[in-house]
Protein backbone atom coordinates (compact mmCIF):
# COMPACT_ATOMS: atom_id res chain seq x y z
CA UNK A 1 0.00 0.00 0.00
CA UNK A 2 1.37 3.44 -0.89
CA UNK A 3 1.86 6.44 1.41
CA UNK A 4 -1.46 8.28 1.09
CA UNK A 5 -3.42 5.04 1.29
CA UNK A 6 -1.62 4.04 4.49
CA UNK A 7 -2.27 7.46 6.00
CA UNK A 8 -5.98 7.32 5.18
CA UNK A 9 -6.40 3.69 6.25
CA UNK A 10 -4.79 4.33 9.65
CA UNK A 11 -5.24 7.96 10.70
CA UNK A 12 -3.20 9.21 13.66
CA UNK A 13 -6.39 10.32 15.45
CA UNK A 14 -10.04 9.42 15.01
CA UNK A 15 -13.07 10.79 16.86
CA UNK A 16 -16.66 9.85 16.13
CA UNK A 17 -19.51 12.20 16.98
CA UNK A 18 -17.33 14.98 18.34
CA UNK A 19 -19.54 17.49 20.13
CA UNK A 20 -18.61 21.03 19.11
CA UNK A 21 -20.52 24.27 18.79
CA UNK A 22 -18.08 26.19 16.57
CA UNK A 23 -15.39 25.72 13.97
CA UNK A 24 -12.72 26.57 16.54
CA UNK A 25 -14.13 24.05 19.05
CA UNK A 26 -14.21 21.34 16.37
CA UNK A 27 -10.63 22.07 15.30
CA UNK A 28 -9.40 22.26 18.90
CA UNK A 29 -11.15 19.00 19.84
CA UNK A 30 -9.64 17.04 16.96
CA UNK A 31 -6.26 18.72 17.44
CA UNK A 32 -6.21 17.64 21.11
CA UNK A 33 -6.36 14.00 20.00
CA UNK A 34 -3.93 14.47 17.11
CA UNK A 35 -1.45 16.25 19.43
CA UNK A 36 -0.90 12.93 21.25
CA UNK A 37 0.78 11.50 18.13
CA UNK A 38 4.57 11.27 18.63
CA UNK A 39 5.13 12.85 15.19
CA UNK A 40 3.63 16.12 16.47
CA UNK A 41 6.67 17.92 17.93
CA UNK A 42 4.99 21.20 18.84
CA UNK A 43 1.22 20.86 19.39
CA UNK A 44 0.54 24.58 20.11
CA UNK A 45 2.34 25.62 16.92
CA UNK A 46 0.37 23.05 14.90
CA UNK A 47 -2.93 24.36 16.30
CA UNK A 48 -1.88 27.94 15.60
CA UNK A 49 -1.04 27.00 12.00
CA UNK A 50 -4.37 25.21 11.51
CA UNK A 51 -6.41 28.10 12.91
CA UNK A 52 -4.41 30.70 11.00
CA UNK A 53 -4.94 28.84 7.71
CA UNK A 54 -8.67 28.50 8.43
CA UNK A 55 -8.90 32.28 8.89
CA UNK A 56 -7.10 33.04 5.61
CA UNK A 57 -9.05 30.92 3.14
CA UNK A 58 -11.89 28.41 2.92
CA UNK A 59 -10.96 24.93 4.10
CA UNK A 60 -14.10 23.06 3.04
CA UNK A 61 -14.15 20.50 0.22
CA UNK A 62 -17.92 20.01 0.19
CA UNK A 63 -20.95 21.35 2.04
CA UNK A 64 -20.36 18.93 4.93
CA UNK A 65 -16.60 18.25 4.69
CA UNK A 66 -13.69 20.35 5.97
CA UNK A 67 -9.98 19.86 5.36
CA UNK A 68 -8.10 22.02 7.86
CA UNK A 69 -4.41 21.83 7.12
CA UNK A 70 -1.12 23.48 7.91
CA UNK A 71 2.35 23.25 6.42
CA UNK A 72 4.55 23.52 9.48
CA UNK A 73 7.73 22.46 11.20
CA UNK A 74 5.56 21.41 14.16
CA UNK A 75 5.29 17.87 12.72
CA UNK A 76 7.99 15.34 11.77
CA UNK A 77 5.86 13.67 9.09
CA UNK A 78 2.39 14.14 7.65
CA UNK A 79 -0.21 13.48 10.33
CA UNK A 80 -3.93 12.96 9.83
CA UNK A 81 -6.80 13.34 12.25
CA UNK A 82 -10.35 12.47 11.23
CA UNK A 83 -13.51 13.49 13.07
CA UNK A 84 -17.18 13.04 12.47
CA UNK A 85 -19.03 15.88 14.18
CA UNK A 86 -22.27 15.27 16.01
CA UNK A 87 -25.39 16.20 14.02
CA UNK A 88 -26.36 18.72 12.82
CA UNK A 89 -22.72 19.70 12.37
CA UNK A 90 -20.87 22.97 12.79
CA UNK A 91 -20.67 26.11 10.68
CA UNK A 92 -17.21 26.59 9.22
CA UNK A 93 -18.19 29.60 7.13
CA UNK A 94 -21.31 31.10 5.55
CA UNK A 95 -21.31 28.57 2.70
CA UNK A 96 -20.68 25.55 4.96
CA UNK A 97 -23.08 25.79 7.94
CA UNK A 98 -23.27 22.05 8.70
CA UNK A 99 -19.84 20.45 8.41
CA UNK A 100 -19.93 16.87 9.70
CA UNK A 101 -16.61 15.38 8.50
CA UNK A 102 -13.21 16.89 9.27
CA UNK A 103 -9.91 15.63 7.83
CA UNK A 104 -7.09 17.49 9.63
CA UNK A 105 -3.61 17.42 8.06
CA UNK A 106 -0.33 18.63 9.50
CA UNK A 107 2.44 18.56 6.90
CA UNK A 108 6.16 19.30 7.14
CA UNK A 109 6.93 22.28 4.90
CA UNK A 110 9.11 20.36 2.39
CA UNK A 111 6.52 17.60 1.79
CA UNK A 112 4.31 19.40 -0.71
CA UNK A 113 3.99 16.43 -3.10
CA UNK A 114 3.06 14.06 -0.28
CA UNK A 115 0.50 16.55 0.98
CA UNK A 116 -1.12 16.74 -2.47
CA UNK A 117 -1.22 12.92 -2.64
CA UNK A 118 -2.92 12.79 0.77
CA UNK A 119 -5.54 15.34 -0.29
CA UNK A 120 -6.17 13.36 -3.49
CA UNK A 121 -6.68 10.15 -1.47
CA UNK A 122 -9.19 11.91 0.82
CA UNK A 123 -11.02 13.34 -2.20
CA UNK A 124 -11.21 9.92 -3.87
CA UNK A 125 -12.67 8.42 -0.70
CA UNK A 126 -15.34 11.11 -0.50
CA UNK A 127 -16.29 10.75 -4.18
CA UNK A 128 -16.38 6.94 -4.11
CA UNK A 129 -19.84 5.34 -4.22
CA UNK A 130 -20.78 5.33 -0.54
CA UNK A 131 -17.68 7.08 0.80
CA UNK A 132 -19.06 10.23 2.36
CA UNK A 133 -22.53 8.82 3.07
CA UNK A 134 -21.02 5.69 4.60
CA UNK A 135 -18.76 7.68 6.92
CA UNK A 136 -21.72 9.76 8.05
CA UNK A 137 -23.87 6.66 8.66
CA UNK A 138 -21.26 4.38 10.28
CA UNK A 139 -22.61 3.07 13.58
CA UNK A 140 -19.27 2.21 15.17
CA UNK A 141 -15.61 3.13 15.08
CA UNK A 142 -14.85 -0.27 13.55
CA UNK A 143 -17.32 0.36 10.72
CA UNK A 144 -15.90 3.87 10.19
CA UNK A 145 -12.33 2.53 10.07
CA UNK A 146 -13.38 -0.19 7.63
CA UNK A 147 -14.76 2.48 5.29
CA UNK A 148 -11.50 4.45 5.56
CA UNK A 149 -9.49 1.33 4.78
CA UNK A 150 -11.73 0.39 1.86
CA UNK A 151 -11.48 3.93 0.52
CA UNK A 152 -7.70 3.77 0.77
CA UNK A 153 -7.52 0.81 -1.62
CA UNK A 154 -6.20 1.83 -5.06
Amino acid sequence: MDFPSQLLAKPDALILDLAANSREAALSGLHAMLAKCPAVKDPPRLLHGLLERAMLAPICLAPDVALPHARTDAVERIVLGVARLAAPGVGFDAEHPNVRLVFMLGTPKPQVDEYLLAVAAITRLLKAGDGRAGLLAARSEAEFRELLERGAQP
